[in-house]
């Protein structure tokens, strides 16, 4: 009896978020911005990328830092909702433009990660000298430019090297300008790293405790400033190869019902920092993968990285072997994709499910298995929480490609739905 009583609570809970959500958006449905999208079609640079990739979120996981980058120096010298579309690099990485600086506006294309809590862009001068396919920001054309002087130097587990300065100036993201907004303004950076990325920097959108040098997030300047009413944002990722021009959207301030069926299951962060849950239960088929898993939501990740053991586990059932294996990602045979397994993840009580059109990435004929590891699986990594990072699940692209997923940084709560 007492358990049915908290069966029945908590299925009139998710009813009530159901129905309060629906009449939120209704009322808040008044105000959207779209901007112009974009989708990378040089296949083999996709492919090399997902390397350089597992190497950030190292970073982003390992004890020297909490953010995908790692810090070898730092020293210190009314209701309106945002609806942004997203630039997709073909399902790879999803990027955002924005602007810094008034009254004119000097535009950027953002990487969006939501496992790190800082604003990133090149500068103008670096862009001139070092980095001319890229847009940069030029201090000396914003009248509310506020010189910080914070230097910096940054590197990734790549070896590639960014230093700077933190300055302050407004950061326009679709019709929201935020004002006093702290970042870091890129003025070096090796060339392999200019030439490789898509972006002009990065917007992370994670929670204030990850944040360098506790640089106040865009996230809670957007908050205090009163651009948004409430302190969530949500993500509607496309991967519909037929619409190319659409790589998705990133709204702020709310969720739209129409890109999602069902109601929200909302789950508590199990750790706040990341955006971190546990996951009750990973399956593929009627084979059990973990219990009680430790997931990370990152936006800024391509594949869903997998803990050793269950990697193992999703190889053999997807018939590949290490000999499968390039540029740190599973090749598999296009021809034998729709007789692969589906993999269940119980999130709130709640089955998710990927399909194998959800978690094979297709690159014009070349299929690549959409999990990987963090690491060879031949060491431990130990974050200095004393967690075991190689038991993390880190749940990027590959998972937001078959689900509308909403972030509550308020509440710390994550709301997931099966998109539409």
């Amino acid at each position: 009896m007492q358990s049915f009583k908290k069966l029945r609570l908590a299925l009139t809970l998710v009813l009530i978020l159901c129905l309060t959500n629906s009449f939120v958006e209704s009322r808040r449905w008044g105000k959207s911005v779209k901007l112009h999208l974009h989708r990378e079609s040089n296949h083999t640079k996709i492919l090399k990328s997902f390397h350089s990739q597992k190497l950030r979120l190292k970073e982003k996981l390992s004890p020297t830092t909490t953010t995908d980058l790692e810090i070898t120096s730092l020293t210190v010298t009314g209701t309106t909702l945002s609806k942004d579309n997203l630039i997709n690099s073909h399902n790879t990485e999803y990027y955002v433009t924005a602007s810094f600086g008034s009254p004119q506006s000097q535009q950027a294309t953002l990487l969006v990660d939501t496992a790190s809590a800082n604003l990133l862009v090149y500068s103008s001068e670096f862009v001139k000298t070092s980095c001319s396919k890229h847009n940069g920001y030029n201090s000396s054309l914003s009248q509310t430019y506020q010189a910080n002087g914070t230097a910096f130097q940054i590197q990734f587990a790549s070896q590639d090297v960014l230093t700077g300065i933190l300055s302050t100036d407004t950061f326009t993201l679709g019709d929201l300008a935020v004002k006093n907004q702290t970042f870091a303004e890129i003025n070096s950076s090796s060339q392999n790293l200019c030439n490789r990325s898509n972006f002009d920097g990065i917007l992370g959108l994670g929670l204030p405790q990850i944040a360098i040098d506790g640089v106040t997030t865009p996230l809670d300047n957007i908050v205090d400033q009163g651009l948004i009413d409430d302190p969530i944002f949500s993500f509607y990722v496309n991967r519909n190869a037929s619409d190319a021009s659409n790589g998705g959207e990133l709204l702020l301030g709310g969720s739209d019902p129409t890109l999602y069926s069902g109601c929200l299951t909302y789950v508590p962060l199990s750790k706040v920092g990341f955006w971190q849950i546990t996951v009750g239960q990973v399956k593929i088929g009627s084979k059990k993968l973990c219990s009680n898993c430790q997931a990370i939501f990152d936006v800024g990740t391509s594949l869903i990285i997998v803990p050793c053991a269950g990697l193992k586990i999703i190889n053999k059932k997807l018939g590949l072997k290490e000999t499968d294996k390039k540029n740190g990602v599973y090749i598999i045979d296009c021809s034998k994709v729709s007789k692969l397994p589906n993999i269940v993840l119980n999130i709130g009580w709640k089955d998710f499910t990927l399909t194998p059109s959800d978690y094979v990435l297709n690159y014009s004929g070349t299929c690549v298995s959409g999990f990987s590891s963090l690491s060879d699986c031949k060491g431990e990594q130990i974050n200095d929480d004393g967690e075991d990072l190689n038991d993390l699940w880190v749940l990027g692209d590959v998972f937001f490609g078959a689900f509308f997923v909403l972030f509550d940084f308020g509440l710390k709560l994550i709301g997931v739905a099966p998109k539409v």
